[in-house]
């Protein structure tokens, strides 16, 4: 079931395993370094199953468009890889598989933030916590 309260425009306000993350994926360390202290935004627009995802910050400017249940295209860093999202007890789930293995990455509200938590196919957990826009 969709939970709407992800909805809008929001703020990264702090992170964990960013680095971790990023080193897995095979970023470049001075991509991984920059990359750590921006602080980009994330704009989340639900129109039913249809999902937009905009995420922006000072490194790159990236759009997702996808509809729960159906699978779609992805690319980060340059690296094409499938994808499927999913609602899970209210939480956005969305799984890509790439040539890295299977990245989940999970979005929901609690206490008035939005969390985005990224699991790596080696089990890093990345913690990426985000503070919604005035």
């Amino acid at each position: 079931m969709a939970d709407d309260s992800i909805s809008g425009k929001w703020k990264l306000d702090r992170s964990e395993n960013f680095e971790e993350f990023l080193e897995e994926m095979g970023a470049p360390w001075i991509a991984r370094k920059a990359a750590a202290k921006s602080s980009p935004t994330q704009e989340i627009v639900l129109n039913g199953d249809e999902i937009e995802v905009k995420i922006s910050s000072m490194m790159s400017n990236n759009v997702m468009k996808f509809t729960v249940g159906t699978e779609f295209e992805t690319e980060w860093s340059k690296q094409k890889s499938k994808a499927i999202a999913s609602w899970e007890d209210g939480k956005l789930v969305m799984k890509e598989n790439g040539a890295n293995g299977e990245v989940v990455t999970t979005r929901h509200v609690e206490g008035g933030e939005l969390f985005m938590i990224i699991t790596t196919p080696k089990g890093v957990v990345c913690k990426r916590i985000f503070k919604k826009c005035e």
